[in-house]
Protein backbone atom coordinates (compact mmCIF):
# COMPACT_ATOMS: atom_id res chain seq x y z
CA UNK A 1 0.00 0.00 0.00
CA UNK A 2 1.17 3.39 0.22
CA UNK A 3 0.07 6.59 1.32
CA UNK A 4 -1.12 7.47 4.99
CA UNK A 5 -0.07 4.58 7.64
CA UNK A 6 -2.88 2.98 9.81
CA UNK A 7 -2.41 3.83 13.58
CA UNK A 8 -4.08 4.58 16.94
CA UNK A 9 -7.06 7.01 15.82
CA UNK A 10 -7.10 6.43 12.23
CA UNK A 11 -10.50 5.69 10.69
CA UNK A 12 -9.71 2.97 8.31
CA UNK A 13 -12.58 1.38 5.71
CA UNK A 14 -11.57 -2.58 5.22
CA UNK A 15 -12.90 -4.95 2.70
CA UNK A 16 -12.05 -8.51 4.39
CA UNK A 17 -12.98 -12.27 4.78
CA UNK A 18 -12.81 -14.04 8.56
CA UNK A 19 -11.89 -17.39 8.16
CA UNK A 20 -12.28 -20.45 11.28
CA UNK A 21 -9.07 -21.98 11.36
CA UNK A 22 -10.52 -24.81 13.62
CA UNK A 23 -13.10 -25.63 10.63
CA UNK A 24 -10.88 -25.74 7.38
CA UNK A 25 -10.95 -22.24 7.15
CA UNK A 26 -15.12 -22.06 6.92
CA UNK A 27 -16.01 -18.00 5.61
CA UNK A 28 -17.88 -16.30 8.83
CA UNK A 29 -17.44 -13.03 8.08
CA UNK A 30 -16.98 -11.07 4.45
CA UNK A 31 -17.68 -7.62 3.48
CA UNK A 32 -19.32 -8.37 0.56
CA UNK A 33 -22.12 -10.57 1.85
CA UNK A 34 -22.77 -6.24 3.17
CA UNK A 35 -24.17 -5.68 0.12
CA UNK A 36 -27.69 -3.43 0.12
CA UNK A 37 -27.10 -2.11 -3.65
CA UNK A 38 -26.96 -6.09 -5.17
CA UNK A 39 -23.39 -4.42 -7.20
CA UNK A 40 -21.52 -7.29 -5.87
CA UNK A 41 -19.16 -4.77 -3.73
CA UNK A 42 -20.79 -5.34 -0.39
CA UNK A 43 -20.12 -2.38 2.35
CA UNK A 44 -16.59 -2.09 3.96
CA UNK A 45 -16.03 -2.70 8.21
CA UNK A 46 -15.19 1.10 9.20
CA UNK A 47 -14.05 1.62 12.82
CA UNK A 48 -11.80 4.16 14.80
CA UNK A 49 -8.04 2.05 15.17
CA UNK A 50 -8.20 1.85 19.13
CA UNK A 51 -12.06 2.81 19.93
CA UNK A 52 -12.85 -0.22 21.24
CA UNK A 53 -15.18 -1.42 19.05
CA UNK A 54 -13.29 -4.16 17.27
CA UNK A 55 -11.51 -7.63 18.27
CA UNK A 56 -8.41 -6.35 20.07
CA UNK A 57 -6.26 -8.59 17.62
CA UNK A 58 -7.65 -7.12 14.45
CA UNK A 59 -7.38 -3.60 15.82
CA UNK A 60 -3.25 -4.06 16.42
CA UNK A 61 -3.06 -6.56 13.74
CA UNK A 62 -3.98 -3.15 10.88
CA UNK A 63 -1.78 -0.71 12.55
CA UNK A 64 1.03 0.02 10.20
CA UNK A 65 -0.94 -0.38 6.84
CA UNK A 66 -1.53 2.07 4.57
CA UNK A 67 -3.96 2.56 1.50
CA UNK A 68 -4.20 -0.82 -0.72
CA UNK A 69 -2.56 -2.41 1.76
CA UNK A 70 -3.14 -6.49 2.03
CA UNK A 71 -2.78 -8.71 5.40
CA UNK A 72 -3.41 -11.81 6.70
CA UNK A 73 -4.16 -11.26 11.08
CA UNK A 74 -4.10 -14.25 12.85
CA UNK A 75 -6.74 -13.69 15.96
CA UNK A 76 -6.16 -15.99 19.22
CA UNK A 77 -9.01 -16.49 21.60
CA UNK A 78 -7.46 -14.01 23.79
CA UNK A 79 -7.92 -10.78 21.68
CA UNK A 80 -10.54 -12.65 19.42
CA UNK A 81 -14.18 -13.92 19.60
CA UNK A 82 -12.93 -16.11 22.74
CA UNK A 83 -12.30 -13.34 25.47
CA UNK A 84 -14.51 -10.47 23.27
CA UNK A 85 -17.68 -12.65 21.45
CA UNK A 86 -19.87 -8.88 21.02
CA UNK A 87 -17.40 -7.24 18.65
CA UNK A 88 -17.66 -6.05 15.77
CA UNK A 89 -17.19 -7.91 13.19
CA UNK A 90 -19.81 -9.55 13.24
CA UNK A 91 -21.32 -12.15 10.68
CA UNK A 92 -23.87 -10.87 8.17
CA UNK A 93 -25.84 -13.84 7.31
CA UNK A 94 -27.23 -16.73 9.36
CA UNK A 95 -24.64 -19.43 7.98
CA UNK A 96 -21.79 -17.33 8.89
CA UNK A 97 -23.18 -16.43 12.31
CA UNK A 98 -23.99 -20.04 12.79
CA UNK A 99 -20.70 -20.84 11.69
CA UNK A 100 -18.64 -18.46 14.13
CA UNK A 101 -21.25 -19.83 16.88
CA UNK A 102 -20.51 -23.22 16.32
CA UNK A 103 -16.76 -22.25 17.13
CA UNK A 104 -17.23 -19.58 20.12
CA UNK A 105 -20.11 -21.20 21.79
CA UNK A 106 -17.87 -24.57 22.10
CA UNK A 107 -15.29 -24.47 24.63
CA UNK A 108 -13.63 -27.54 23.53
CA UNK A 109 -12.65 -25.64 19.97
CA UNK A 110 -9.96 -23.49 18.92
CA UNK A 111 -11.52 -20.20 18.97
CA UNK A 112 -7.97 -18.71 16.22
CA UNK A 113 -9.48 -16.68 13.95
CA UNK A 114 -7.86 -15.48 10.63
CA UNK A 115 -8.89 -12.33 8.38
CA UNK A 116 -7.59 -11.36 5.08
CA UNK A 117 -7.73 -7.99 5.19
CA UNK A 118 -7.81 -4.95 2.54
CA UNK A 119 -7.16 -1.17 3.46
CA UNK A 120 -9.35 0.78 1.45
CA UNK A 121 -9.52 4.27 3.02
CA UNK A 122 -7.22 6.01 5.63
CA UNK A 123 -8.57 8.87 6.92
Amino acid sequence: GSGATVGTGTKVELTMKGRLINLNGVIFYDTKSNDPNGFGEGTPLIFTVGDGTVLPGLDSGVVGMTKGGIRRIIVPADVGYGKYPALEPQPLTTVEKRALDSVVKNPRRDQTVMFDVKVERVR
